[in-house]
């Protein structure tokens, strides 16, 4: 099987922080099977996406740039061997330059699942073909141009998400204070929590919080999702460097240190809004 990876657009040449769409397929060469792609969203397809240089991008999900492959499956297989994806939910560029991506797929079943064979992608992995990727350097024309039309994008119900994850993946200091403004606007689902991811994964955290905590202080209703978004803000903030450890004593003091800081930022944020004459709900 060869598993293909092209950027739809060709030349692949993007402003920074500006949507990538790629196509995966998967070729028959005759053999039966099924695969597992991911779907436009991560889903639980967290790590599959490679580059080079790996200094100069980050999984935007976990803000930092190891190299990691692989992944729990989803929904179930599918017949599907042609998937539209959004590079961007894999990998966030730091730095203008030039990229060469390619994408690692360890779910696919090249084989008949037979009594001696029972399953056979653990034991298969697939790399893509390679697509290299310009990122330009910033440009505050495009920048303003591209906000404007991520706005009109969210002001329709129809292109809402689109205009969500647009906004979420453009990650300028702009796009932080639009990505508060919109989420203190945004009531529904499942566009408010691409704009919380978008929150939790932005390069200007401490923008958001100030735009959110401005709301919070104003005499604007607050709702419950803005206390948790700014706790969630909080937790990412004091616990980054500090992943559970694999010691089960010191995970269980870990552990209760992290729920003494999520209580101690609620009572914060809900005091807060109290006394602007609006408590949380």
């Amino acid at each position: 099987m060869v598993l293909r990876f092209r950027c739809l657009r060709q030349p692949p040449i993007y402003h920074s922080g500006e949507t990538i769409q790629a196509t995966l397929s998967l070729s028959k060469n005759g053999q039966l099977g099924l695969t597992a792609f991911p779907d436009t969203r991560r889903y639980s397809f967290h790590e599959i996406m490679v580059w080079e240089p790996k200094k100069d991008a980050i999984d935007p999900s976990t803000l930092d740039h190891r190299i990691r492959v692989g992944s729990t499956l989803g929904s179930g297989w599918s017949e599907d061997r042609n998937r539209e994806v959004d590079v961007n939910e894999w990998v966030q560029f730091q730095r203008p330059g030039r990229y060469v991506l390619h994408v690692i797929l360890k779910h696919i079943i090249p084989v008949e699942v037979t009594k001696e064979n029972p399953k056979p992608w653990l034991n298969c992995e697939l790399q893509s073909t390679a697509e290299s990727v310009e990122i330009l350097p910033p440009d505050a024309q495009w920048e303003a141009a591209e906000l404007g039309r991520i706005g009109k994008l969210l002001e329709s119900e129809t292109t809402r998400f689109r205009g969500a994850s647009a906004l979420r993946y453009l990650n300028t200091r702009d796009a932080a204070v639009a990505l508060a403004r919109w989420y203190v606007r945004t009531p529904a689902e499942p566009v408010k929590s691409e704009l919380a991811t978008g929150i939790l994964e932005s390069r200007y955290a401490d923008i958001v919080q100030s735009e959110l905590e401005k709301v919070l202080r104003s005499s604007t209703t607050v709702s419950a999702d803005l206390v948790g978004i700014l706790v969630s803000l909080d937790m990412t903030r004091w616990f980054a460097n500090r992943p559970p450890p694999s010691d089960p004593k010191a995970h269980e003091a870990w552990s209760r240190e992290y729920r003494e800081a999520i209580d101690s930022a609620k009572r914060k944020y809900s005091a807060i809004a109290s006394a602007a004459g609006h408590p949380a709900r």
